[in-house]
């Protein structure tokens, strides 16, 4: 052999070796995002809260109807002038009603969106350093059939990263 043959040899040598194991692994993003604790507790308060505002609309709703059987039995009685009156009138609370329940479906859209786009932001957070710490080069996100199409089980981190969530959401 040759000097050149030899530092050919070498290199390809050092190269192969330099080169370290990509360390992969992948997780149900879907799955983490519904047995995540601090999503079901999210849930838990929105459907509070809508519960809350249902019984607010409706009160404000029974009010509003009231006055609409009242105009009803009281509107033959009345001059036109007097009827276009209380129509206008009513036809505006009934505009802000309908204003208050799509302000407050705004309002429960908005909290909802914030809360997940949060608990995406910590999801994120903790992937890194989940893998920093566990020596994964990279961790793929799937939700349902997503991008992997086919992952061993052993290269599956959802249940771990399951796991970190919900024990630092309990703290």
């Amino acid at each position: 052999m040759n000097i050149k043959n030899v530092l050919s040899v070498a290199v390809v040598a050092i190269v192969i070796s330099s080169c370290s194991h990509t360390k992969i692994g992948y997780m149900d993003v879907e799955k983490v995002m519904t047995e995540y604790e601090g999503m079901k507790d999210l849930e838990v308060d929105i459907i509070a809260q809508q519960e809350i505002l249902a019984k607010n609309l409706d009160s404000l709703s029974g009010v509003f109807q009231d006055k609409v059987k009242n105009y009803y039995a009281k509107s033959a009685k009345m001059t036109s002038k007097k009827r276009q009156e209380v129509e206008a009138a009513l036809q505006m609370e009934q505009q802000m009603l309908q204003g208050k329940q799509q302000q407050a479906t705004l309002d429960l859209q908005k909290i909802g969106r914030d809360n997940t786009a949060e608990i995406t932001q910590l999801l994120d957070s903790l992937v890194t350093v989940y893998a920093t710490k566990n020596g994964y080069h990279l961790i793929m996100g799937t939700t349902g059939k997503g991008t992997v199409m086919y992952g061993d089980e052993s290269l599956n981190v959802t249940d771990q990263m399951l796991d970190i969530m919900n024990t630092q959401y309990k703290k």
